[in-house]
């Protein structure tokens, strides 16, 4: 019998080898993983919270300067990822959604569009109302008044319940309450999608001052005087 070339003893052996890699590699299971979805207008707490709801960080949390930088997605992990590669991964498809709306020819800043955006999306429904409510606030910004905006009290009580706002709600002393401060608030309020960051970069001018969003009716009423917002709040809000 002849004898096998070095040649075909290596080739075989090599064979072997990968077939007992394929095995060994079959044998080993896959890490776990979690599916979570962000939705349109979650804060950086309700994301750290179901972050750690859902097992995906253990330890840690993303910080405050992260808020609106969180696209509204689809997201898959490992199970106790670490900090960095979860923050990467929110930070690689912001970039990537982004990219998409395409705010090159923006003077804005963007954390301002950010922080505008982020008022939209809690306050009005529709991306023509959001255009129309942008046009608004960024109007009572440039004529030094105060934006005067809900959403921004329900943030900073965001451990209690939003509704009712009161009077003494209104006087908090606090940076993000635009009842009390003029202009926008230090940064974004929630993590706002696609339609209310257009919306922020591209509002329609208009004659009105003043809006009121009934999210039960699913309605945006806009007014051009003081006077019919506040027949509007007594028509939509007070009943």
């Amino acid at each position: 019998m002849k004898k096998p070339t070095p040649l075909v003893v290596i080739s075989i052996l090599f064979l072997g080898f990968v077939v007992w890699s394929s095995v060994r590699t079959s044998e080993i299971p896959e890490a776990p993983k979690a599916t979570i979805t962000i939705p349109e207008g979650w804060n950086i707490y309700q994301v750290n919270q179901h972050l750690k709801d859902q097992q995906v960080l253990v330890d840690g949390e993303i910080p405050l300067s992260e808020e609106g930088y969180i696209f509204p997605d689809t997201y898959e992990f490992f199970l106790d990822s670490s900090l960095d590669v979860v923050t990467g991964k929110f930070k690689s498809n912001f970039e990537d959604r982004l990219a998409q709306i395409n705010l090159s020819n923006q003077t804005r800043d963007l954390d301002d569009i950010l922080t505008m955006a982020s008022i939209l999306e809690k306050e009005v429904q529709t991306l023509r109302e959001k255009r129309i409510a942008s046009g608004v606030l960024w109007k009572r910004i440039s004529a030094g008044m105060p934006l005067q905006v809900d959403a921004t009290i329900c943030y900073i009580k965001r451990d209690q319940p939003c509704l009712p706002i009161t009077r003494s709600d209104k006087e908090i002393d606090s940076p993000y309450n635009t009842y009390l401060y003029r202009g926008l608030p230090p940064g974004p309020i929630s993590n706002p999608g696609s339609d209310s960051i257009v919306a922020a970069a591209n509002p329609i001018e208009t004659s009105y001052w003043y809006y009121i969003s009934d999210h039960e009716k699913d309605v945006t009423v806009f007014s051009k005087t003081l006077d019919e917002h506040n027949a509007n709040i007594v028509k939509y809000l007070n009943d």
